[in-house]
Formats: structure tokens, C-alpha cells, sequence
């Protein structure tokens, strides 16, 4: 039935809490309520959506709240659940947790947290600096040494040795070192996994296509497995090992989705045209408000924080 709360699909109830979030901000525009009027007349469960998160905000005072936790109060609302059906939610729960970052870290051998940078050493002396929010297993074997990267970006110094070959892989890609110090990021929903190359060579596959990058070289395997090597600053790619993260002429787009992945809570983009403005720049990624202080200055750009835990950015 349309408009029936168990029915609204998922991703129409994450639009319109984005709508109650952005509308309930002092920065909403004409062209904003004229756009979300539009949406509401594409489809009944789209108001039906709206009222019911709208509801949620004004049961809470109108404290902002992140659009996330919207859903998950709506969901808290409506739980009327006996115990055998509470235990399965339980186990469903327990289940869905393994594909999300707690259930990464509860595998990982050695994870970090979002917006956490930190150096480990292997028991073969090989040294790995995980980025934020990375998870990985180390399997060591009397003849190969094998790291599967969970989720995340991380840099390895491999201490040497040819008789166990030293290989990263996290299921789209494998990089086995040859005497080398290299970085490896796992695919997300906003980057493609990559190697990058900053000493020594690196053997690449990825979907049955291998090749051998050296100093200065990537490689990044896209959604359909394809393999594309390029020439690249290495230590720009890894500026995060010391703490900044470093942009020459990126589209705000790509900046913003980085920063966000050093922050908790989301960042969201509302125009394409602010999304293609060129950035360059040196950010401590540990200070990501500050980061997005000197954008707003620096570009015709507005930066909306609706709470801790979502931030709006626009053209001006």
C-alpha cells in the first residue's frame, strides 16, 4: 500500500530525512523548497516519508540530529517486538555487523578508528602505517607472508626476504612486493582500490591481468576489474603517513569525500557546480572543521553544520 510506513523503501526515508534536515536550517532557500515540492509530488510515500521523519525531529525539541539517526529513531518508534522475534532481529543484527566497520575490526588482527592514523611492526620486522578507519589480517606461513586488507588504506615497508614472498590483497586486487615500500587502499563506496608504488617494484593482479609498477607508478582497479597503471606524486598519495593530507587541483567533489572519511558523520554536497571547483591546498587531517573553515573562505562556497554530525556544503 502506498504510503504505508512498512513499505517506504529505505533510500526514499534517507531523502526525505536529508530534506528535514535541510529545511529546518536557517541557509534554506527559496530554490530549496521549490526543489523539495517537486520531489514531494514525484510519489505519495515521498510525503508520507517526510511527515513521519518531520514528526521524529519535533518529538525531539528540533535538536539537529544527523540524517542517519533519523531512521534509526523511526525505527525505535515502531519496535513492538515479543522475544522470540527480538532474538531474531538479534541474530540478524549480529549478522549484518560483520559487513560493517565494527564487524571488520572485531576480524582485523590490527584496525584504526575514523579519523585515527597509526604505526604497527609485523613480527618480520615489516613496518605497516594504517590510515583512518582500516582493518586488516595477517596470516604469516612458513613460506609466504600474506596481509588482507579488510577495509582502508595502508603503507607497508617490507622487510625483505625471498623466500616468503610478502603479499596484500583485499579481493579485488593482489600486490605481492619485491623488495619494496608501498601503499594499498581497498575499494569503498567512493574510490577505486589502488596501488602505489614509492620504492622498490610491486607485481600487480587483478582479474587475471598482472603488471609490475615501479618507483613513482599506480595502479587502480575499477568496479569492473579493469587495471589502469599511471605515473603519480606517491608522496602526495601518502601525505597522510604524517598527518596532512595534500590536493593539487582536485575537483572539491574528491576533497570533500576524503575529508569526510577523517570525520565522523557525513558531508553532503548539494551541487554539482560546487563539486567541480578546483582545490589545492595542505590540510592537517586531524582539524577536518578547520579544513572546511578555509574552503569556505577560500572558494564561493557555504558551509552549513545542521549538527555534530552532518555538514551541508553549497555554491554561494
Amino acid at each position: 500500500m502506498s504510503g504505508n510506513r512498512q513499505t517506504i523503501d529505505d533510500g526514499i526515508l534517507e531523502a526525505a530525512a536529508i530534506w528535514v534536515a535541510k529545511l529546518q536550517s536557517e541557509d534554506a532557500t527559496v530554490a530549496d523548497r521549490e526543489a523539495f515540492d517537486r520531489w514531494v509530488a514525484e510519489h505519495p510515500d515521498h510525503q508520507a516519508a517526510y511527515h513521519e521523519l518531520r514528526a521524529l525531529w519535533r518529538d525531539l525539541g528540533d535538536v539537529p540530529i544527523p540524517a542517519g539517526r533519523l531512521g534509526e529513531l523511526r525505527a525505535q518508534r515502531r519496535r513492538r517486538v515479543g522475544g522470540f522475534v527480538g532474538l531474531c532481529l538479534a541474530a540478524g543484527v549480529a549478522i549484518l555487523s560483520l559487513t560493517t566497520p565494527y564487524g571488520d575490526r572485531w576480524r582485523a588482527d590490527y584496525y584504526t578508528g575514523v579519523g585515527e592514523v597509526r604505526r604497527i611492526t609485523l613480527e618480520d620486522g615489516t613496518e605497516v602505517d594504517l590510515n583512518t578507519d582500516t582493518a586488516l589480517v595477517v596470516r604469516y606461513e612458513q613460506n609466504s607472508r600474506t596481509v588482507r586488507l579488510l577495509r582502508g588504506e595502508a603503507f607497508f615497508a617490507v622487510a625483505k626476504n625471498p623466500f616468503r614472498p610478502f603479499v596484500v590483497e583485499d579481493g579485488s586486487i593482489s600486490a605481492t612486493a619485491l623488495g619494496t615500500r608501498y601503499s594499498v587502499g581497498t575499494v569503498s563506496a567512493d574510490r577505486a582500490a589502488d596501488v602505489q608504488v614509492e620504492e622498490g617494484r610491486v607485481e600487480v593482479e587483478a582479474s587475471g591481468n598482472k603488471a609490475i609498477l615501479g618507483a613513482g607508478e599506480t595502479a587502480t582497479i575499477d568496479r569492473q576489474g579493469r587495471l589502469s597503471l599511471a605515473k603519480a606524486d606517491v608522496a602526495v598519495g601518502t601525505a597522510w603517513r604524517d598527518g596532512k593530507l595534500v590536493f593539487s587541483r582536485r575537483p572539491l567533489r574528491d576533497v570533500l569525500a576524503t575529508l569526510e572519511r577523517y570525520r565522523r558523520g557525513r558531508i553532503l554536497l548539494l551541487d554539482e557546480t560546487a563539486g567541480a571547483l578546483e582545490v589545492s591546498g595542505i590540510f592537517d587531517l586531524h582539524d577536518t572543521d578547520d579544513a572546511l573553515r578555509v574552503l569556505e573562505t577560500s572558494l564561493p562556497l557555504r558551509v552549513m553544520r545542521l549538527s555534530g554530525f552532518m555538514v551541508v556544503v553549497q555554491s554561494r
